[in-house]
């Protein structure tokens, strides 16, 4: 069960729901950048997922890379020989990932699911019950919007953007939760007082926290298993996650709680992931605190034997029993496209009829070789492209004096796309700088027939400090403490 499910379903929604751009029809995006790609990489959508025998992870474009045990298709690129110990692309545009025992899941730009792998039980949801080594969408749930998915060991459930909760696969122990349902290779709706807000599937259970904060499960385990049943209700729960130890939950205040035979919590989290050996915790400095951990990384899973972590900047990690043996500390995933780091230190300057923008430009351009540095609004009104990666400034021109923009600074390599902070300005007409001679009225202006003295401090200087020391006398009143 991966961890920051609740900003990636967040994340989901977002771009589920918003339109391209309005100026992408219009508009031409240099080579290799299209809306979905702006706004997929401006999410920060980078996750990992790890399985029984095999992980995934998606870049800064969601393209999505997997590895490791390909028995049953699980990798997703269905080549033979089956199994790679370096990722091989299953998928773009993914933006939601999880793997399953043999089985791997992922939600498109458009909220669209699909699922390639082990279909034994139907935890593909095509209602086929064949193995699939291509990716291929849940097709009952294209009428709807995911945002977030969940695999167990041979089911599936996921989220929609009205919060309702959708499961299929294996239900022999209840993991579907809905009574009476042995198993469905098509999604069933769970029954679960919503919204729901995030979703974790482990082994042959499930649990679902909702947007009031509280936190059901069913499964083996949970009392009425084949029903959802409320274990947290306090409010507090923004997180879940399931292992083979059972369900934990994470509250507001990052303390973490697991439903084992005796109740244990500890803390504080940023996050928290169980898998089939252990519980892992990644607090607010990006620490994972499990064996075999470290950091700082920005995501972190737990699967069946191993588990697997992104680092900020696009290495991947994983310990565990994996392909090419067992270690017991992280080792690098070698192969998997790296996105260049982001251009910082933004800047904007109004001009008439434009925008002046400045950066400091990235400090390392990740595993792919640089392609160029394009300076953007948001709704694509006004770009411009830079082929030199020390670049630091460009002027945006032909925009509207008065009106807000975002700008952002997107870096583009051959392995992937990073987008900058968005800042927001607004051109404006420059004024003429007064001329000196019409500071005053004539009659007050220096001169031999003026009747001002012509040595000594001028009257506008005179008058500045004047302005100055009521001023100083205003904001003394202003910021005096009663």
């Amino acid at each position: 069960m991966r961890l920051g499910r609740i900003a990636g379903a967040v994340t989901a929604l977002i771009l589920a729901a918003a339109p391209a751009s309005p100026a992408a029809a219009g508009a031409a995006y240099p080579p290799g950048v299209t809306a979905d790609t702006l706004r997929i990489a401006s999410a920060g959508t980078a996750q990992v997922a790890a399985g029984g025998a095999h992980s995934c992870a998606t870049t800064s474009v969601g393209d999505m890379y997997c590895w490791g045990d390909d028995s049953s298709g699980q990798l997703g690129d269905g080549s033979r020989p089956h199994g790679s110990a370096r990722p091989v692309m299953a998928m773009h545009h993914a933006v939601q990932i999880d793997a399953g025992r043999a089985h791997t899941c992922a939600i498109d730009a458009d909220g669209v699911a699909y699922c390639w792998g082990d279909d034994s039980a139907g935890q593909l949801g095509d209602g086929a019950r064949t193995d699939r080594e291509v990716p291929g969408p849940v097709r009952a749930l294209e009428h709807r919007t995911l945002v977030d998915i969940a695999t167990g060991d041979r089911h599936t459930c996921a989220i929609d953007d009205e919060g309702a909760v959708w499961c299929w696969g294996d239900g022999s122990r209840g993991q579907l939760g809905v009574p009476g349902t042995g198993g469905s290779a098509t999604p069933v709706q769970v029954g679960v007082t919503g919204p729901v807000v995030d979703i974790a599937a482990g082994g042959d259970s499930t649990c679902a926290a909702t947007a009031g904060g509280v936190a059901y499960c069913w499964g083996p385990g949970v009392p009425d298993g084949d029903r959802p049943a409320a274990l947290w209700t306090d409010g507090k729960i923004r997180q879940v996650t399931v292992g083979a130890a059972g369900p934990c939950a994470l509250d507001a205040e990052g303390m973490a709680t697991c439903w084992t035979p005796k109740a244990r919590t500890t803390g504080p989290f940023a996050a928290i992931s169980a898998g089939g050996r252990q519980t892992c915790g990644l607090d607010r400095g990006g620490r994972a605190s499990c064996q075999g951990g470290g950091g700082p990384y920005v995501a972190l899973d737990s699967g069946t034997d191993h588990t697997c972590a992104l680092d900020s900047q696009g290495y991947a990690s994983c310990w565990g029993v994996g392909i090419t043996g067992l270690s017991a500390v992280p080792v690098r995933v070698e192969g998997l496209p790296r996105p260049p780091a982001a251009a910082t230190g933004i800047r904007v300057r109004a001009l008439d009829g434009g925008l002046r923008v400045s950066w400091r430009p990235p400090t390392d351009l990740g595993s792919g070789r640089f392609e160029y540095l394009w300076v953007t609004t948001a709704g694509n009104e006004a770009g411009c492209t830079l082929a030199v990666p020390g670049a630091s400034g460009c002027e945006l021109e032909n925009l509207r004096n008065g009106r807000d923009y975002d700008v952002a600074v997107l870096v583009k390599t051959t392995d992937g796309v990073t987008v900058s902070d968005f800042v927001t300005a607004a051109p404006a007409a420059i004024a003429p700088e007064p001329s000196r001679a019409h500071t005053l009225p004539r009659e007050l202006q220096p001169g031999p027939d003026s009747g001002l003295p012509e040595t000594g401090l001028s009257p506008v200087a005179l008058v500045s400090i004047g302005t100055l020391l009521l001023g100083g006398g205003l904001v003394a009143l202003l910021v005096r403490k009663p």
